[in-house]
């Protein structure tokens, strides 16, 4: 395999390490603080960072950098979904629901990227792939289930689940947009800029709160936000959108199925329960992973 593709899945598999820890990480910050606020603080410092890498990346070039007007408009468009909409609904959603729940809802990503692949970009799943989806569905659905399918008759959402598969669509057709409009702009620009954007929107959305309220001094607070801005959102976000303009939408996306695998080795940490049936649907999901990153490339119709 080509070394560039080998650091691209690397760095995808990191990337999803890191916003699997989100899910429990989070939570901490969620007792202390709103979700508007938690996702303000998260990324003044998620912006400060990655501010930092696009400086060390350019230099004196940054002020060189110019973009069209539809340029401009589809960074504000993926800033807006991609990021704002995307960690409010995943904020607030997780005020109500469990951090596994979570991690498993956001998992139906791949397949809403491949319809939206297919209406947007007339790209083409061959049956190799959507096998490899299925594979991954199967291990969401035996960790979801705990190995006992006839409670899928008995499901019932909450609406944290509800907010948190809205953050999947609309995280999805961020990637849609970056992968048919952006990526021509280079993974750190586009992270930078598009961060800078959503920070002014929760800024904006949560500045009345934020005047009125006191500062939580907590240790676990302040870990929690600088864990989340530094290293899920400046070091994440780069990672994720080089990985989509490097593999394709349907591949990074595909790779969210590792979320739930890894929210569940970190639930041990966090002091969570986790069972044997749990692990196997982990590695069922790594799997279709594997056998979906072997298939046949896509191509346009």
């Amino acid at each position: 395999m080509n070394p560039k593709l080998i650091i691209s899945y690397f760095l995808l598999v990191l990337t999803m390490l890191l916003w699997a820890a989100n899910f429990h990480v989070v939570k901490i910050a969620l007792e202390y603080y709103t979700p508007m606020s938690v996702a303000t603080l998260r990324f003044f410092f998620g912006v400060v960072s990655l501010l930092i890498l696009f400086y060390m990346q350019y230099k004196e070039k940054i002020f060189k950098i110019r973009f069209s007007i539809k340029e401009w408009w589809y960074l504000f468009l993926t800033s807006f979904f991609g990021i704002f909409l995307t960690i409010y609904f995943f904020n607030i959603g997780l005020k109500t629901t469990s951090a596994i729940n979570g991690s498993l809802i956001i998992a139906t990503s791949p397949a809403i990227t491949g319809v939206l692949s297919f209406l947007f970009l007339r790209t083409k799943i061959n049956l190799k792939q959507w096998l490899a989806i299925a594979i991954s569905f199967l291990g969401v659905a035996i960790i979801l289930m705990k190995g006992n399918f006839s409670k899928l008759l008995q499901l019932q959402f909450e609406i944290g689940d509800i907010y948190i598969l809205l953050m999947a669509i609309v995280f999805s057709l961020s990637q849609i947009l970056v992968s048919k409009y952006l990526s021509h702009i280079d993974a750190i620009t586009t992270t930078t800029i598009t961060s800078l954007i959503s920070f002014v929107l929760f800024a904006l959305f949560s500045l009345s709160e934020l005047t009125v309220t006191q500062l939580p001094s907590s240790i676990p607070f302040w870990a929690s936000i600088l864990f989340m801005g530094v290293l899920s959102t400046g070091i994440a976000y780069t990672a994720f959108y080089y990985c989509v303009v490097k593999l394709g939408a349907t591949v990074s996306s595909l790779s969210m199925n590792l979320i739930p695998f890894f929210t569940l080795l970190l639930a041990i940490p966090f002091g969570e329960k986790i069972y044997g049936i749990q692990l196997l649907g982990g590695i069922i999901i790594v799997i279709g992973l594997v056998l979906f990153s072997f298939a046949k490339k896509t191509r346009p119709l």
